[in-house]
């Protein structure tokens, strides 16, 4: 045990007297999730803005020869009568995204019925290249429909919100598919640098023939030095759990939900639980790939493998398909190590967890990274000394 906590102190002492490894690890995490969080919001934020400017912004769109009993759904529109009756000018600003409507009804314009023949035609020239224009081309047949005889209404009240989609629940799908891919992503970057240089770069170096020679164990000696990077994984952890937790709030601004968006102190302690316990598989098993590269550009090369099992799981969880075949696997989602991880972040953000799936995933992680110490140590057992 007293080796074990020699090899550990150095190693931490390494890293701590490193500016370069203390930024990577208390500061990278928390800017690469917390930036990508604000640049999403800010996204999103500038997209409901243009949204709203869309909808307020001036219609330029004519009518030649509406009848009185069209000017007030002509004017809710926007559409005023033309200065004059050329109809080839007001075509070619409709044309060249000038305007974006002509409307031109017929001289001798009757409201008819089914047995009116023929019926009287209005002309309606709109640009489908100009978004505004097809907006107004669709709100000018919708309103000219309800002008016509109808036999029933439907969704007619102002007072009720007949769309009963949960916003809240919506954006909490969404994030869940983005955060996990981002706080893992931002662990990994770490973990796999520092990694591949504790284990693989003293190969490199032959500073590991040094140590092998040395009378501590080296069982000893690999669990030293998986601590000290399971160690470097909590900070990183943390750190991206604090970007993350930050970040939340910011969705919900951007998009203007305000309704059940908030987490309470219970739901990120368990987020920060599926982090951690995620981020010590993800350090074992960089720290086994480590161990067998030859150096750290092998390292290095094998270790995005892992990345892209948080990845690809987490980006086809967005799809309501594949969501739902995860879902039938029930708890069989909490014993396989690092999807645990991902599947209980995801399902933290959506506020759908319950603690036994979260106390499986923390004992099953927890119990990985101990055996992947034990796998590692029986590495540096086989680990030969090579001379020169």
């Amino acid at each position: 045990m007293r080796d074990i906590i020699t090899v550990t102190k150095k190693e931490i002492r390494a890293f701590f007297s490193d500016k370069a490894i203390l930024m990577q690890m208390f500061i990278l995490p928390f800017a690469i999730v917390f930036g990508y969080g604000m640049l999403m919001s800010a996204m999103w934020s500038g997209m409901r803005e243009d949204s709203a400017v869309q909808d307020n912004k001036s219609i330029i769109a004519y009518s030649i020869n509406a009848p009185a009993e069209f000017s007030s759904a002509l004017d809710e529109l926007g559409i005023k009568p033309a200065p004059d009756n050329e109809i080839e000018k007001y075509k070619s600003q409709v044309k060249s995204k000038d305007a974006d409507m002509l409307m031109i009804f017929p001289d001798d314009f009757k409201m008819g019925s089914e047995d009116t023949n023929p019926l009287s035609n209005i002309d309606i020239f709109y640009n489908s290249d100009k978004d505004s224009s097809m907006e107004l081309y669709s709100k000018a047949t919708v309103i000219f429909t309800t002008m016509q005889p109808r036999i029933f209404t439907f969704n007619e009240s102002a007072d009720i919100e007949y769309d009963l989609v949960d916003k809240a629940a919506m954006l909490r799908n969404l994030l869940s598919g983005i955060i996990p891919l981002m706080v893992f992503m931002a662990v990994y970057m770490v973990c796999m640098n520092l990694a591949a240089n504790s284990i693989a770069g003293d190969k490199e170096k032959g500073f590991l023939n040094t140590l092998l020679i040395t009378p501590i164990k080296r069982e000893s000696l690999a669990a030293g030095k998986s601590i000290s990077i399971l160690l470097v994984a909590i900070i990183s952890s943390c750190s991206a759990f604090a970007g993350m937790a930050l970040s939340l709030p910011k969705f919900s601004e951007a998009l203007a939900i305000a309704e059940n968006t908030s987490y309470s102190i219970s739901d990120y302690a368990l987020l920060l639980g599926a982090v951690i316990t995620g981020a010590f598989v993800f350090a074992v098993i960089l720290l086994i790939i480590s161990t067998v590269a030859k150096d750290v550009k092998q390292a290095t090369q094998l270790s995005p493998i892992l990345l892209l099992i948080v990845m690809i799981p987490s980006l086809l969880c967005s799809s309501d398909n594949f969501s739902a075949n995860v879902e039938k696997l029930g708890a069989k989602n909490y014993i396989i190590p690092v999807w645990n991880s991902v599947k209980l972040l995801q399902d933290g953000i959506k506020l759908n967890y319950s603690w036994a799936n979260a106390g499986i995933t923390f004992g099953i992680n927890i119990a990985a990274a101990l055996l992947g110490i034990v796998v590692i140590g029986k590495l540096f057992r086989r680990e030969k000394i090579v001379n020169g």
